[in-house]
């Protein structure tokens, strides 16, 4: 068994309530993705990702100051781990994925970071003693054929058109940063409490960000957070990405990877478009269509399938 496993189990977190923390972390990682559209015309790569954990490390620091004082002296045991945890999971995967998103389209974006639990799973199989099973290839497959019924609107066809540009490797490679964030979870110190495990994981990703944002306003003439005048739009929107996705997300993601396992939890990256669809569908006046629920579908029978017991 797993630090990380162990360190959950004992907080009494039931394999129910880790998969719902996994759903609640898909539907805002996937409301992350609506509410990006707004913000990337007007802030700045580096601005995004910059603010957004300096507002999610702003919340988790009262909360979790309780468990610091403990919690540090463990990981300062585990220097190396806790470094790839934070240098992967905050810096790498924030500036990769939003590479991704200002270099190439939102179907190639959506696609290629649709693979991410392929990566888990084989990342799984090569290198932890918990290897996938049938069914769980089986059921990423299935939910991945689903995801791309959602993206490419019903039309396969759509993929044979798609123009590869830079931002296509960006989106790659920041689904296998995502699958070696959720192996390295399994390395996390035995006992540290989750809230300080984000938080200094935060810390350890603006150590990187900070000189990078930096270098954006001094040297390549950045506004310090938006091209928007008013700023207020912009500073709701990266408000919430810096309360949902990043602090709340993270948060549910660790817990959930600690209870099922990073193989069991990365399926559940599937509903991110689906989420994404609906809210797109309620806030962004889009429409609804038969190979949304068609897709829907796919994914909850290819989770289910991943998930269940015998698998």
């Amino acid at each position: 068994m797993s630090d990380a496993t162990t360190m959950t189990k004992s907080g009494n977190t039931s394999m129910t309530a880790a998969y719902m923390m996994l759903i609640a972390c898909a539907m805002m990682w996937g409301s992350n993705h609506v509410v990006a559209r707004g913000v990337n015309a007007t802030v700045p790569l580096e601005a995004l990702a910059f603010w957004r954990w300096v507002v999610a490390a702003v919340l988790l620091l009262p909360v979790c100051i309780p468990h610091l004082k403990r919690d540090l002296k463990l990981m300062a045991h585990h220097k190396m781990s806790m470094f790839l945890i934070g240098t992967t999971g905050v810096f790498l995967f924030s500036i990769i994925i939003y590479l991704a998103a200002y270099n190439t389209t939102a179907v190639n974006t959506g696609l290629l970071n649709a693979t991410t639990p392929v990566w888990v799973l084989l990342f799984a199989a090569l290198l932890t003693t918990d290897k996938p099973k049938i069914g769980q290839w089986a059921g990423v497959l299935i939910a991945g054929v689903g995801t791309a019924v959602i993206i490419a609107k019903g039309n396969f066809a759509v993929f044979a058109d798609m123009d590869f540009v830079s931002g296509d490797l960006f989106a790659l490679v920041s689904a296998m940063v995502w699958a070696a964030y959720s192996m390295l979870l399994k390395r996390a110190p035995r006992g540290v409490h989750p809230l300080s495990l984000v938080f200094v994981s935060a810390l350890i990703g603006l150590v990187f960000l900070t000189p990078l944002y930096i270098w954006s306003v001094t040297v390549k003439g950045q506004p310090f957070f938006t091209h928007l005048d008013p700023a207020w739009p912009d500073m709701i929107k990266i408000f919430y990405i810096g309360v949902g996705p990043a602090f709340l997300g993270y948060l549910f993601w660790n817990k959930g990877v600690a209870v099922v396992g990073p193989a069991n939890a990365g399926v559940f990256l599937y509903l991110m478009p689906v989420f994404a669809s609906v809210l797109a569908i309620i806030f962004l006046g889009e429409e609804l269509h038969l190979y949304h629920l068609g897709g829907i579908a796919l994914i909850a029978f290819g989770i289910w399938q991943a998930t269940r017991r015998k698998a």
